[in-house]
């Protein structure tokens, strides 16, 4: 095969990552209507709604989450070589894999809910399962949107234009998702009406990265 270069593999990563990530959450809660019971805390009913096709397509995002990381490594090795606050973005870079890390994993202990024919276990098992997974997703989540904020301020500081002010943005939302993380921990009863926030982050979010990607792929 031909030779590619870190920067375009990097930048397929920012381009692809996000984005097929962000796909997949929509089809699954909007197409698929994966929504359960409508309340996020009704656990069961959220639970036992979840089809098949849902469960597997659940498998994809940590793969190409981890395809994020590579993409966000190499555009930290940019900023390190020509721009400025290399700090600040190694920072949120450590931020950012623990955040992967805890989808792959709570995306590993979800798997698990689904084999059968299994014996010797408590009834009910795979509602515990699934509730730790989402505990460990949700912590994780708090960690990742620390980490992205401060990436997304390090690389307001390399840009200009539309792109500085593009990088402030996602910053913000950023923060907004911290707040909003640290009021969901404390009381249940705001789920259901915070729960709008997370695909507007995803989609925004990938929109940001795509433009990351194609301006690192050029270089």
């Amino acid at each position: 095969m031909g030779n590619i270069s870190a920067n375009k593999l990097g930048g397929l990563g920012l381009l692809i990552g996000p984005g097929f990530a962000t796909l997949i959450f929509l089809v699954v809660f909007m197409v698929l209507g994966n929504t359960g019971a409508g309340d996020p805390r009704d656990f069961q009913a959220n639970f036992d709604k979840q089809t098949d096709l849902a469960h597997l397509l659940g498998l994809l995002p940590g793969i190409s989450l981890i395809f994020f990381l590579y993409g966000i490594n190499t555009l930290y090795n940019d900023v390190r070589e020509n721009g400025q606050n290399e700090a600040l973005f190694r920072l949120g870079n450590m931020g950012v894999f623990f955040g992967i890390l805890g989808i792959v994993v709570s995306i590993g202990l979800n798997s698990a809910t689904q084999f059968d024919g299994l014996s010797g276990l408590n009834e009910g098992y795979q509602y515990t399962i699934s509730l730790i997974a989402g505990a460990i997703q949700s912590y994780t989540g708090l960690i990742f949107a620390v980490g992205f904020s401060l990436i997304a301020l390090a690389v307001s500081s390399n840009k200009e234009g539309i792109h500085k002010i593009f990088a402030y943005v996602v910053a913000l939302i950023g923060l907004i998702n911290i707040v909003v993380s640290f009021i969901n921990f404390a009381d249940a009863s705001t789920w259901e009406a915070t729960f709008i926030i997370t695909p507007i982050t995803y989609v925004v979010i990938s929109i940001w990265t795509a433009t990351l990607g194609l301006d690192l792929m050029k270089k």
